[in-house]
Order: C-alpha cells, then sequence, then structure tokens
C-alpha cells in the first residue's frame, strides 16, 4: 500500500528472514544497521505496538548475528577485518593460492568443490573476473550466487596446507588487539 502526502511517500514492505537471508553482504549488513535507526525515527510518529508487533524481530534472522544480545568478545569478533590486514601483517602474502570452496548447489552445477587458481595481489586482495575483493564475503558470495561467509568458504595455500580465511583473521586478532 502506498499512501502519498505532500512531501513523503509511505511503503509497507515485508521482509521474510529468507529474503534477508538472500540479500548482497553489504545490502544486508547496510539494511541490518539502519533498521534499528528508522525504526527509533519512525516510533514516535507510529503506534508503539504496531512497531513492535510489525517491524521488530524477535530474533535475528539466521545466518545473522544479534548483536544486541551479544558480548563484548563476540560483537569484537564480527569486526570487519579486510584482507589486506592480513597482508599487512604478515599473515599472507603476494602470490599465495587461494579457492572458493562452493556450495553444495554450486559444486553440483559444476561438477567440483573448488573454485581454483586464486591468489593473492601485490596489494593483499583477491582478483576474480576482473574485480578486486579486499572483504572475502562479497566475493564468496560472487561465486556461490548468493550470501556466502567468505571466511569460512575461501581457503589459503601455506606451508603446503589449505587455511580457512577464519583461522588467518583469528591470528590477525590475537595480534591486534
Amino acid at each position: 500500500m502506498v499512501e502519498t502526502h505532500p512531501q513523503t511517500i509511505l511503503m509497507n514492505i515485508h521482509l521474510s528472514d529468507s529474503d534477508i537471508d538472500r540479500m548482497p553482504e553489504p545490502l544486508r549488513t547496510e539494511f541490518l544497521h539502519w533498521l534499528p535507526e528508522s525504526l527509533q525515527a519512525k516510533s514516535s510518529r507510529l503506534d508503539p505496538v504496531q512497531v513492535r508487533q510489525n517491524c521488530e524481530p524477535k530474533t535475528a534472522p539466521a545466518g545473522i548475528p544479534n548483536l544486541e544480545s551479544q558480548t563484548p568478545e563476540e560483537k569484537t569478533d564480527n569486526s570487519h577485518v579486510r584482507l589486506t590486514q592480513l597482508l599487512d601483517a604478515g599473515i599472507t602474502k603476494r602470490g599465495l593460492p587461494v579457492r572458493v570452496k562452493l556450495k553444495r548447489e554450486a559444486a553440483k552445477k559444476l561438477g567440483r568443490d573448488y573454485i581454483n587458481s586464486l591468489e593473492i595481489s601485490a596489494t593483499g586482495t583477491i582478483s576474480y573476473n576482473g574485480q578486486e575483493y579486499d572483504k572475502p564475503s562479497p566475493l564468496a558470495a560472487r561465486i556461490n550466487g548468493g550470501a556466502t561467509n567468505g571466511w569460512e568458504y575461501i581457503e589459503i595455500k601455506k606451508n603446503d596446507q589449505w587455511i580457512r580465511l577464519e583461522e588467518l583473521r583469528t591470528i590477525w586478532k590475537k595480534t591486534n588487539d
């Protein structure tokens, strides 16, 4: 339903948990940061009961951390670490092989479990199809065709063994707390 007022357009948009799960990671992150501010600003103009019933999820959608119920340590675990920070810290280096694990549907479609032949660039990013990625999740999402945790799905070959980026990020966090 769209109502027009002299300088305002109001729309009711209904998003399910699965709608939010399917959003590209940058959009989902921005949306989840914007939502509480928007609800707070509008709550003074709306019936508070209606806002609680229609707009505020009781739990975070699947796969999305509920930051309000997390401890400070858990919030730190969700901080944004960039791939270039791993390079700057000496945890990764130029030319290290990179592979991206495929989700079941993509793996079945392509007949393999990984996208290989990627590597860490001189600046610490990963290049794929002409685009540089300094965050792993947008890369993993692009390859898998939907929201994917790049820290879990991307691996770097170091000392002849594949290591998940999550492990390398943990090392970075321990040295940068």
